[in-house]
């Protein structure tokens, strides 16, 4: 075997004056040596001749140490500098004068390329070295972003556990945080003509971060408190992360005074919304971000924009961003999995509950309400449930004057309720896959009843504390709405379906006896709606409260087609006063705006001769209102006459559309006919 040693092709300054074989060709820069010494690591590439030295200096490593979830973000490359001063001799990407006539092709160019390829390649090895360091226990830098290396199916995975035999190798790391992508002038101009760089009063900016922590927060706990309020509180907004910041505004000014909107030029909520909306989408799509965490928080945050119909399924289109940076970062995943992972503290371990909670939470629930599939599948998940105390993780330390000021006094309380939220979203998703999966088996009897048990058995909490605030008890109500919700989507398929071992004879039976417990759903549904409005409680209402209202309308409305004379008049006033409330809503929210077109076009179409008392921005010519006949609850069994469940073209037959209506999971498939 030939003993002849072979020299490194790429060796650091350092080593090539000390004659040492250099290791920044395997692990990137800075090379062994120069991390042991604390020296830069000064890489020169090969050069020809005639070519200018060029040389590129990597600065010695640091070690940083983050005291958040996550790494500080406070100063990422999307933010505009504080003082710009500017460049008497503008540079292009390799530092080269711009306009000084040299060409593209010449040696001196050539060996910048040549320079910048091995610079790429080498910090791109570094990723993987480094993810196997610190897979096998011996980081040689203080990770601080997570990353899942996936299943065993996975390349790292398989070839981390050849690695190693003497521990079980973690799915979850904390990898050195990678280099941030900085903008180019023409960039910052963009952004700052799309008012990503305008920022609000500080008296709105308070009321901004109250209104969030008030009507956001408790349901979904996406934000680091801490982080938030010390960025306020010592007058740092401008440095907190943009794509947080103009996310957070987003939904905060749903709850926007008329005083505050107008003093910053907006002429109501909705224009106001559209603006913070604008500028959260503008720095996400174009900041350059790559935390992923920051873009999941984003991601959940302006998941709630809503607006002409041709935006109605923004909802959908963000939460499926949130669900898939979830799965990149592994919060499907029980971190403990594998044992105990120490490199994950425990505050962080809340925020990834929190964040893949609530991912969750969205997507059961606009799965339901734009009747779209399932998105998570908890078959392959982990993650342990939420706790209670996962949302007070990040509250120490925070003054109490400050808590005082932007925290509700009933946290405690609220945190309680979300977590029975996310366990009354798991009934949710169980429903619609029984009732309304695509290939699903019809089930059984004994399955639907096992099914309405779990469901029948949830603990709801007692009747609200006096003591509790008006906030506190809207929360209440609001989760009496989501349970009454989720039992009449359960309820309603069996009207027309009946399970497939049920015998012939008790078919209309059952299926009278299912219609009649979706009725008391919905009449429970109205008793909570007429309550909110009693105490004047709808002031806190969210994105989420007209769809709440859906389930329980379209019941009345199949009554209303379906039922006698008198139930029909009793469905058409139950039916009434929802209209009103999501007439109220729709000052706010265009979501409701859509859900108030919908049914008040089904009501005109069942109730001409009440047709003026619904008053729509587009309401329905009067030459396609004709009378309907009586209609009798029907005497044959499913087989014999079953609802349309799928789309209607624009020349839809006034039964179609009222068929489609009662019997869709979503009202929203009907958007697109109805040309609202």
């Amino acid at each position: 075997m030939s003993t002849r040693r072979y020299r490194s092709a790429i060796a650091c300054q350092t080593c090539r004056v000390r004659k040492v074989r250099c290791s920044v060709s395997m692990t990137g820069v800075p090379c062994i040596s120069c991390e042991q010494d604390q020296t830069e690591c000064i890489l020169k590439p090969r050069q020809g001749k005639r070519l200018r030295q060029n040389t590129t200096v990597f600065p010695a490593p640091r070690h940083y140490a983050a005291s958040s979830a996550l790494p500080d973000t406070t100063s990422q490359s999307n933010q505009e500098p504080s003082n710009p001063s500017p460049d008497p001799s503008p540079k292009d990407d390799l530092g080269e004068p711009r306009g000084s006539g040299s060409s593209l092709d010449t040696p001196d160019t050539r060996a910048s390329a040549v320079s910048s390829e091995q610079s790429i390649s080498a910090d791109e090895e570094r990723i993987g070295v480094e993810m196997v360091e610190v897979a096998l226990g011996y980081p040689r830098r203080t990770g601080q972003i997570p990353y899942y290396v996936g299943e065993q199916t996975g390349g790292p995975t398989s070839i981390m556990h050849i690695c190693t035999t003497d521990h079980a190798i973690p799915r979850h790391l904390l990898l050195p945080e990678a280099k941030q992508i900085v903008l180019t002038d023409d960039e910052r101009a963009f952004l700052r003509s799309k008012g990503v760089y305008s920022f609000l009063s500080d008296t709105t900016m308070e009321c901004m971060i109250r209104a969030y922590f008030h009507h956001v927060h408790p349901i979904m706990p996406v934000l680091e408190a801490d982080t938030l309020l010390e960025h306020y509180r010592s007058k740092r907004m401008h440095e907190y992360n943009l794509i947080l910041l103009w996310s957070m505004c987003s939904i905060a000014s749903n709850y926007m005074p008329a005083e505050i909107y107008e003093a910053e030029g907006f002429t109501s909520r909705k224009t106001m919304k559209a603006e913070m909306y604008s500028r959260a989408a503008c720095i996400y799509n174009n900041g350059g971000e790559k935390n992923n965490f920051i873009l999941l928080q984003g991601a959940l945050l302006v998941g709630f924009w809503n607006s002409e119909k041709e935006d109605h399924m923004q909802p959908w289109h963000w939460s499926g961003r949130a669900i898939n940076i979830c799965q990149i970062l592994g919060l499907h995943r029980d971190i403990d999995s594998s044992g105990y992972n120490t490199s994950i503290t425990e505050r962080q371990r809340s925020l990834f509950r929190r964040l893949w909670w609530t991912s969750f939470w969205r997507d059961r629930w606009l799965a339901m309400a734009l009747g779209r599939p399932l998105r998570i599948n908890l078959d392959e998940s982990d993650t342990p449930d939420p706790l209670v105390s996962d949302m007070a993780a990040d509250l120490e330390g925070i003054p109490e004057s400050t808590t005082s000021a932007f925290l509700p006094r009933d946290l405690p309380q609220l945190a309680e309720y979300w977590v029975q939220l996310i366990h009354m979203t798991k009934l949710l998703g169980k429903t619609l896959t029984t009732c309304y999966q695509l290939r699903r088996p019809r089930p059984t009897i004994s399955k639907i009843d096992s099914l309405e048990a779990e469901i029948l058995q949830f603990a709801l909490p007692d009747y609200p504390d006096p003591t509790l605030s008006p906030l506190a008890t809207f929360y209440y109500y609001h989760l009496q709405l989501h349970y009454q919700s989720i039992l009449i989507t359960y309820y309603r398929p069996y009207s027309i379906e009946t399970p497939s071992d049920l015998p012939p004879y008790r078919q209309r039976e059952w299926q009278l006896e299912m219609q009649a417990k979706a009725m008391s759903a919905a009449s429970k549904t109205c008793n909570i709606v007429y309550s909110l409005a009693q105490g004047n409680y709808f002031s806190y209402a969210g994105p989420m409260t007209p769809t709440l209202l859906v389930p329980a309308m379209q019941v009345y409305l199949l009554n209303c087609k379906f039922g006698d004379a008198l139930s029909r008049r009793l469905g058409l006033n139950m039916l009434n006063m929802c209209m009103m409330i999501l007439e109220e809503l729709q000052k706010t929210y265009s979501v409701a705006s859509v859900c108030r077109g919908i049914f008040g076009k089904a009501i005109q179409q069942l109730f001409p001769d009440d047709a003026a008392s619904i008053s729509l921005s587009h309401s329905l010519p009067e030459t396609n209102i004709i009378a309907l006949p009586e209609l009798m609850p029907p005497t044959m069994s499913i087989a014999d006459a079953p609802l349309q469940l799928e789309l209607f073209g624009s020349n839809a037959s006034k039964a179609e559309f009222i068929d489609a209506l009662t019997a869709e999971p979503s009202i929203f498939s009907f958007v697109d006919m109805l040309n609202l």
